[in-house]
C-alpha cells in the first residue's frame, strides 16, 4: 500500500468518525419523501468542504456491502407551526414549511442555470436527450443526491408541479403564488408555448426545417441504442407497406397529423427515457465532482 493510499484511508476513517453517514447514497437511491429531500440537501452542504470523491467512495462501499438504511440517521419529520404534522409524501401540503420553500427555490435556482431543462426557445441543446440526463445529474448532485435514479425523479416532479402551477395559476389565471419571483424564467418560454397553434397543412420536411434545435437525424439514430435502431428500422418498414397500400394525399394527411403531435407533446417526449437505469454514469458524476 503506498502513502497515498495510506493517507486516503486515514481521510476515510476521519470522515467516518465525523459522523459522515455511511447510508446518504442508499437514502438518495430510495427518496419518496420531501423530508428526505431536505436531509439530503443539508448533508450536502455540512460536508461541502470536504473531499467529495473519497466521500463518495465510502459511501458506495457501503451500498456495495448490502447494509440498507441506519435508522439513527432517519430525517426528522416537518411539522407546522401550530406543531401539526404534516404528511411527506404530498408536495401540496408540506410546502408551508420553510424548509421546503428554502429547498425549493434552491432547486428553481439550478434548473434556472440549465436551459437544456426548459429554454426550447434559445438553447441548441434542448430536445437531446443526453445534455437534458448531464443537467438533472448536475443538480442532483449540487443537492445532496449523488445523481441517483430516484432523486432525480423526485427533483423533476417538484420541478414540474411548481411549473405547472405558475403556468396555470399565476401566468393564466394571475392568482398570487409564491414561486411567481422564482419561476419568472419560465415566463416568455410558457406564453410562447400557450400561444402556439397547429399548422394542419405542415409537412414533414417543413417540420424538420422548422425544428430548433436543428437536429441531425441521422447521427441522433447512429447514436442510439441498437435496440432503438431496430424499432426506427420496423417503423421505417411499416411506413413503406403503409404507402404501398395507399393514396398519397391520405399518408400524408396522417403524416402531418403526427408531426403536429409531437411538436404538440415535445418537452414530454424529449423527457422521456430519463428514468433508464443505464443514464447515470459513475465517470459523468465523478466529472461533476472535479
Amino acid at each position: 500500500m503506498t502513502s497515498e493510499d495510506d493517507a486516503q484511508q486515514l481521510k476515510k476513517h476521519e470522515l467516518i468518525e465525523k459522523g459522515l453517514p455511511l447510508d446518504w447514497l442508499v437514502r438518495a437511491h430510495r427518496a419518496t419523501t420531501m423530508e428526505t429531500l431536505v436531509y439530503l440537501c443539508h448533508q450536502r452542504h455540512k460536508w461541502i468542504n470536504e473531499d467529495q470523491k473519497i466521500i463518495l467512495t465510502i459511501l458506495q462501499d457501503y451500498e456495495k456491502s448490502g447494509e440498507g438504511l441506519i435508522v439513527e440517521n432517519n430525517p426528522p419529520p416537518l411539522r407546522r407551526k401550530r406543531g401539526k404534522y404534516i404528511p411527506a409524501p404530498t408536495f401540496e401540503s408540506v410546502m408551508e414549511h420553510q424548509e421546503i420553500y428554502v429547498f425549493s427555490c434552491q432547486l428553481f435556482d439550478l434548473v434556472r442555470e440549465e436551459p437544456s431543462i426548459w429554454d426550447k426557445l434559445n438553447c441548441l441543446d434542448f430536445g437531446y436527450h443526453q445534455p437534458m440526463r448531464q443537467a438533472w445529474c448536475s443538480i442532483s448532485l449540487k443537492l445532496g443526491g449523488w445523481g441517483a435514479i430516484q432523486h432525480v425523479h423526485m427533483l423533476k416532479q417538484l420541478y414540474r408541479r411548481r411549473r405547472d402551477q405558475y403556468n396555470i395559476d399565476f401566468l393564466r389565471h394571475g392568482k398570487p403564488f409564491q414561486y411567481s419571483d422564482k419561476l419568472s424564467f419560465l415566463k416568455n418560454v410558457l406564453e410562447m408555448s400557450k400561444s402556439e397553434s397547429l399548422n394542419p397543412d405542415i409537412s414533414l420536411q417543413d417540420h424538420i426545417d422548422a425544428s430548433e434545435p436543428k437536429i441531425d437525424y441521422e447521427e441522433e439514430v447512429r447514436g442510439a441504442p441498437v435496440r432503438i435502431q431496430n424499432i426506427l428500422r420496423q417503423v421505417s418498414e411499416r411506413i413503406d407497406q403503409v404507402a404501398a397500400l395507399n393514396r398519397p394525399e391520405v399518408l400524408a394527411q396522417y403524416l402531418s397529423k403526427c408531426c403536429n403531435q409531437v411538436v404538440a407533446n415535445r418537452e414530454k417526449l424529449a423527457s422521456s427515457g430519463l428514468l433508464d437505469k443505464e443514464w447515470i454514469d459513475r465517470k459523468t458524476s465523478d466529472s461533476q465532482l472535479d
